[in-house]
């Protein structure tokens, strides 16, 4: 039987010019090295989240949503220079259950929305109003906690921890250890006594960013793309041989250290601690009532000042019905037929009147 351990931390081919996951073949990988549960995080995005969960789901493997946000150092809407190259932080989010998912999509969208400064970032505010259901880690090196400390800055690093901490509770925040590279490894005894010191749990990830240790050169060649560098390039960019989706046993034999052997545990605690069902059998498209308030043969008579297919065209057409939201009470002796119906003449007028889609 295989060494229990779930990846938290997995970049699919929705990380942009980053990961180099195809979903498909990343559940069939999890599956075959037999693991429970695998996340996907990709950054600052949930693009993949609704085919990852169908593809998990189909082959019996435990689908945890999630996002590496990125975190402006001070408000989201600031657009300025920062001094940092992707203008925010990495932060780990996942959603626990139904409540931290739609915290997820709001997240993502005032991201890209409010917050879009080369990446698309969040901030503190946005995340106190929407922590809920989320559970929390620090992130790689890239995350605030983690460069404080590279910096020589533990009493900024301890006071960031202790601030999410308080904002997502000792069950729902964890200090993120990995072991890829020189600084990781200098700065993982940091983590180790940061967490300790401050009560919380670690937990262990390998930042996944291929599937197989042979796709290491696949991803450089992405990377290059990314960057617009060249392989003969000596000095661009390389990520660490070892960020793939390794197994159970491997992920545990990479430390020897006791608080290790427990960041493994905890992913294990982590994954039952997540419980998000998804219904794709239900209709959520509002229900509405089309009352016409223009006749067919009036729409001709629009004003032709403006063009057909003009904005300003199409808003008067559609200005010509009015769309009343349905309501259980006193619409019950309308029959869904009706609304069908209601809703099929409507559309076909608008085609017969020119507009197109």
């Amino acid at each position: 039987m295989a060494t229990p351990f779930v990846h938290l931390h997995v970049h699919t081919q929705y990380s942009l010019l980053d990961g180099a996951n195809r979903i498909d073949d990343l559940i069939c990988r999890a599956k075959t090295l037999q693991q429970p549960a695998i996340a996907v995080t990709d950054h600052g995005c949930l693009f993949g989240a609704i085919d990852f969960y169908g593809q998990a789901s189909k082959h019996g493997v435990q689908p945890i949503l999630g996002m590496e946000a990125y975190m402006a150092p001070r408000s989201r809407f600031k657009k300025e220079s920062t001094g940092m190259k992707e203008g925010g932080y990495h932060l780990l989010l996942l959603a626990k259950d139904r409540t931290g998912y739609q915290n997820l999509l709001k997240l993502a969208s005032t991201a890209y929305l409010d917050g879009f400064y080369y990446k698309p970032r969040i901030d503190r505010e946005a995340l106190e109003q929407f922590a809920g259901g989320l559970i929390c880690t620090s992130a790689c090196l890239a995350g605030e906690i983690p460069s404080a400390l590279l910096s020589g800055d533990e009493a900024r690093a301890r006071q960031i921890a202790e601030y999410y901490a308080s904002l997502f509770g000792p069950d729902r925040f964890y200090i993120e250890l990995q072991k890829h590279i020189p600084e990781q490894d200098r700065v993982n005894p940091l983590l180790i006594d940061l967490a300790d010191r401050i009560g919380i749990g670690c937990v262990a990830t390998n930042d996944v960013h291929f599937l197989t240790e042979q796709d290491h050169a696949s991803h450089d060649v992405l990377c290059c793309i990314s960057t617009g560098k060249l392989l003969s390039d000596e000095s661009r960019m390389r990520y660490s041989t070892e960020l793939y989706l390794k197994s159970g046993e491997q992920m545990r034999e990479a430390m020897d250290h006791p608080k290790w052997a427990e960041a493994c545990d905890n992913t294990n605690r982590i994954s039952q601690m997540c419980d998000l069902e998804l219904d794709f059998s239900a209709n959520h498209a509002p229900v509405v009532r089309i009352e016409k308030i223009a006749q067919v043969a009036q729409l001709s008579a629009v004003d032709s000042s403006n063009p057909v297919g003009s904005t300003e065209w199409y808003r008067q057409i559609c200005a010509q019905y009015h769309l009343v939201p349905f309501d259980q009470t006193d619409d019950m002796q309308v029959s869904t037929a009706q609304l069908k119906m209601q809703c099929d003449q409507a559309l076909c007028e608008l085609v017969e009147a020119g507009a197109v889609w």
